[in-house]
């Protein structure tokens, strides 16, 4: 990571309040500083490593709970860590003295300007600086704030974190670090998932990556996931995350918010080795170009240009979701953009044996045909079932045995009857 520009003070118009210090332990005059932008991806890591390991808060200052917040800079997640891991304190607003190896810190967190945005997605800009007590300890900052963002993107393998990104505050919010989907538990279609990890693979490559440098070529790997909906699109992304060790980055292109410049500084500001996740690609525009999304501010040419800037040299997955994917406009997908499309379809009689066998793993491989045999009577020529169904149906009968399970399949059918009942109410009574 590059650090913020560091400063030497006082020199020039300050990018703080002289106030905002007097009384502590800063002298302006013999100081370092370094400021960091709230849309900078370090800008959370301070906050929580501050408050988790402040000398004491200057004068009368505050400290942030954030519930369901987890930044992720010096702890990592074994297999007894629980919901309480993720709620953390962030430093509030105000001067902070801290101390990072055998230095003593301060930082100061400011609100700048009125709120952006309007309503519920009105943001606050903020900004902090981390001061240092000699003049030309820049690299002490900037040493600190490199080890917070390394040790962040040094995802365990089998966790991932998935983030979104804030239109508002134009930087990417953080969730939750989780364990992910086991890659053995999203069951397709033997070829399309030994094909989809073998290309992944050798994206990966360290051959691959000195190949994409000689020849001038972004590297970058760009996939389409397309098909039904609950054919397993976003848990095969989560299980590819962790079998790979990266974190998930959703941009949501149809937020009335999301102009081209926000785009593109969503794609500037992906961490290195991202996998980025563009949901329902089709709900922006139709093949002819026209939006789908009326007040849209961004334009088709703007979608395009940050497909083909995304992570320049950065080894970013790039995925494409759609449920429809002959709505597409084919500059769209056309080589380049997306390298290698992806189908998702109902459930196959291969899945639903392997299925069973993923839940009942001590049964013989046969069993599992006698479970899609028996399942493909029961749904009947018209039934067309998807895998979030079927293991809807795993679930329910979490308890029963093997032989429970096959006999019971008839209850998918009628769950299945249920739910369309449902629905034709619902249209009938609008």
């Amino acid at each position: 990571m590059t650090a913020p520009p560091v400063h030497q003070g006082p020199c020039g118009v300050l990018p703080f309040d002289p106030a905002a210090v007097a009384g502590s332990d800063v002298d302006i005059a013999a100081s370092t500083y370094a400021m960091v932008s709230s849309s900078d991806k370090s800008y959370r890591l301070v906050l929580a490593y501050v408050a988790n390991h402040l000398c004491h808060v200057e004068g009368h200052r505050s400290v942030d709970y954030n519930a369901g917040k987890k930044v992720s800079s010096t702890n990592y997640l074994n297999e007894n860590d629980d919901e309480d891991a993720y709620n953390v304190l962030l430093a509030g607003i105000g001067l902070h003295k801290f101390s990072w190896k055998h230095h003593t810190l301060h930082c100061l967190r400011q609100e700048e300007g009125d709120p952006v945005g309007t309503n519920c997605d009105a943001v606050q800009k903020e900004s902090l600086l981390l001061f240092a007590p000699k003049v030309g300890s820049e690299m002490i900052l900037k040493t600190f704030i490199d080890e917070l963002v390394a040790a962040a993107e040094a995802t365990k393998k089998g966790y991932i974190c998935i983030s979104r990104w804030s239109t508002g505050g134009e930087y990417w919010d953080e969730g939750k670090k989780f364990k992910a989907r086991p890659l053995a538990s999203v069951v397709l279609p033997h070829h399309i998932k030994t094909d989809l990890l073998a290309d992944i693979d050798d994206f990966v490559n360290d051959d691959s990556k000195a190949f994409y440098a000689t020849h001038g070529i972004p590297y970058k790997r760009s996939y389409l996931f397309y098909g039904v909906p609950g054919a397993g699109k976003t848990s095969l992304i989560q299980a590819l995350a962790g079998h790979y060790g990266r974190n998930v980055y959703n941009l949501q292109p149809t937020h009335p918010h999301m102009t081209d410049d926000s785009l593109q500084t969503a794609m500037e500001q992906l961490p290195k080795k991202s996998i980025v996740v563009l949901e329902d690609i089709d709900a922006l525009f139709t093949k002819s170009r026209r939006k789908k999304v009326a007040n849209s501010s961004l334009t088709f040419s703007g979608l395009l240009n940050a497909l083909d800037g995304v992570g320049g040299h950065d080894g970013h997955i790039v995925i494409l979701t759609t449920n429809f994917r002959d709505q597409l406009d084919d500059a769209l997908i056309r080589n380049g953009r997306v390298d290698v499309h992806v189908p998702f379809c109902d459930t196959t009689p291969d899945q639903m044996a392997d299925m069973f066998v993923t839940y009942y793993p001590h049964e013989p491989c046969e069993r599992g045909n006698d479970f899609a045999r028996a399942l493909e009577a029961a749904l009947g020529p018209n039934r067309k079932l998807c895998t979030a169904a079927l293991q809807h149906y795993f679930v329910t009968q979490r308890r029963s045995t093997a032989d429970g399970t096959i006999a019971n399949v008839g209850r998918v059918a009628h769950e299945m009857d249920r739910r369309n009942n449902m629905q034709r109410l619902v249209g009938e009574n609008k």
